[in-house]
């Protein structure tokens, strides 16, 4: 690296703003000072503690507000620079500004530790951020604009960011690469088009998603742009961001007697070494395709963090999401399958017309199918029972099954070109999923109404309700509706009892068996799950 060149940048690190969305913006006071220490000496010009904000509805820690009265109760012995983000969608209408940020940085910069204030803003809020930023300024602040969900933002957006800036002279504008999904020659394109009209400094914040934060960051500083954006150890929502640790180990030199990158390699190696193992940032797969198709990253964290989603149903939600510009995050859109079935609803198609006094094979695609292969084929060639497959349950010959059953919404539309290429009939609540897309379900279906209600089943003709949207227990109510004579299990092997999906299947398990009525059931393979079980080799 070309040392003239890496004197120019300057060096933002925002650890605590960035990761408090996985701890809530809290950290213990003594990590917090360690770890200013650590990024002082190793080169950081300026550190972003949180947000400054008025956002009242649940709990946050105090890096959610960073208020003066935290600040200065650090123990900071050194001379570098501080800085808080405002968001500037916070604030409903621009007569409101001055009025927002007053109460926001009671005291002006000269009395305050604060230095620097980032202002993060789609395009569409622009004007609003620009004129929060002139009221700053006149505060004594510095100021920087982040332009968020630069892949979104076109050419003529981009140079008139530049031209309206210009109005206030903010001290950087940045890029913010919300969805990670840069690549060189966009990031080229981005610099050249901002720097149509504006000749001040340019910064980038660079997302993880597809592994490029660090070359993308490195690339933005050989293309002119100065103010460069790192956490520790990638720390910060979804993905992650540019690693500090090695940002400065490419722009500073290790002989500079001003700089010491051993307090910062402590701090990764122990600290936060143990921080991500508990909260489990860094890309993987999901957070590689929501780059790729440019799709809001709290998307996959909030599927992630929560234990219910199958990997089938975040890559369901992913094929999805790309078909309907999800750059902004909608926590709504997220849940709006899960809630889709409250709405009482009934079918067309009655179960009892294929299943009654049959018994049946239901096959989920646990593990044990494959291990016991052999059997279940056995067993299907020797009772004839009806065979009905979860989904698309691909690990039994296709041959076999004659019916499949399905109700997740973006699972189905997801999959719908691997279900016309099936034989099967497939069973779903096809009324709700017309109106929950447009797509056409040309091949051979059977309606069967879903209602969901907390701890409920209940079977009826052509409809049922079940207490989770979930294709186990639809099927469960709809094998009862039909009366038919006995359910088999196969393939429903469970997860980990501390796993939040062993729970939630297990309770689902108990409100059935609590029926009364209920067609007996029974699972031929070992499972977790509270089920009565007998061998599939006693019946070969």
């Amino acid at each position: 690296m070309n040392n003239n060149l890496s004197n120019n940048s300057t060096l933002i690190d925002c650890t605590l703003r960035d990761g408090g969305y996985y701890t809530n913006w809290e950290f213990e006071s003594d990590l917090i000072e360690r770890y200013i220490d650590a990024v002082y000496v190793a080169g950081v010009d300026f550190i972003e503690l949180g947000f400054r904000s008025k956002n009242k509805n649940g709990y946050y820690g105090p890096l959610a507000f960073t208020k003066e009265n935290f600040i200065n109760n650090l123990n900071i012995n050194h001379p570098i620079r501080l800085a808080v983000m405002l968001n500037i969608s916070e604030i409903q209408r621009e007569e409101n500004v001055k009025e927002y940020i007053n109460e926001l940085f009671p005291i002006p910069a000269k009395d305050s530790r604060i230095s620097l204030v980032r202002i993060a803003t789609k395009y569409s809020d622009l004007n609003m951020a620009i004129k929060a930023g002139k009221y700053l300024k006149e505060l004594g602040f510095l100021i920087a604009i982040n332009l968020i969900y630069i892949s979104s933002v076109n050419d003529q957006e981009l140079v008139d960011f530049g031209e309206k800036s210009n109005s206030i002279s903010p001290d950087a504008l940045f890029i913010g690469d919300t969805t990670g999904t840069l690549l060189p020659e966009k990031i080229r394109n981005i610099i050249n088009k901002l720097k149509t009209h504006w000749k001040g400094e340019i910064g980038i914040h660079a997302h993880d998603n597809m592994h490029r934060a660090l070359h993308n960051t490195l690339e933005a500083l050989k293309n002119g742009v100065s103010w460069l954006d790192s956490t520790v150890q990638g720390m910060g929502r979804g993905p992650g961001n540019t690693k500090t640790e090695e940002l400065v180990f490419e722009i500073k030199n290790i002989d500079d007697k001003n700089i010491d990158f051993l307090p910062l390699i402590d701090l990764v190696q122990n600290d936060f070494y143990e921080l991500k193992k508990k909260y489990k940032w860094g890309s993987n797969p999901f957070y590689y395709l929501s780059g790729k198709n440019e799709i809001h990253p709290s998307y996959i964290q909030k599927m992630l963090e929560d234990k219910s989603y199958r990997n089938e149903d975040i890559y369901a939600s992913i094929k999805q999401l790309r078909n309907k510009n999800r750059v902004n995050y909608d926590f709504k859109e997220l849940n709006y399958s899960r809630n889709y079935y409250n709405e009482e609803s009934n079918g067309v198609w009655s179960p009892e017309s294929v299943f009654s006094d049959k018994e049946v094979l239901l096959i989920a695609p646990g593990k044990s199918i494959d291990i016991h292969n052999k059997a279940i084929i056995d067993f299907i060639n020797k009772y004839s029972p009806i065979v009905l497959a979860l989904n698309l349950l691909d690990n039994i010959n296709d041959s076999l099954i004659d019916f499949r059953i399905a109700c997740h919404p973006i699972r189905i539309f997801s999959d719908l070109n691997i279900y016309k290429a099936l034989h099967q009939p497939l069973i779903i609540p096809k009324k709700q999923l017309n109106n929950f897309s447009s797509n056409k379900l040309e091949f051979p279906i059977l309606d069967f109404g879903l209602t969901v209600k907390e701890e409920t089943f209940e079977f009826n003709k052509k409809s049922c309700i079940t207490p989770k949207p979930l294709v186990m227990a639809y099927a469960l109510a709809m094998l009862n509706s039909g009366k038919s004579k006995k359910i088999y299990c196969v393939g429903f092997d469970g997860y980990k009892e501390d796993d939040p999906r062993h729970i939630e299947v297990n309770i689902i398990w108990d409100t059935y068996f609590k029926c009364k009525n209920i067609v007996d059931t029974i699972s031929l393979t070992k499972n977790s799950y509270r089920i009565p079980k007998e061998s599939i080799y006693y019946y070969l």
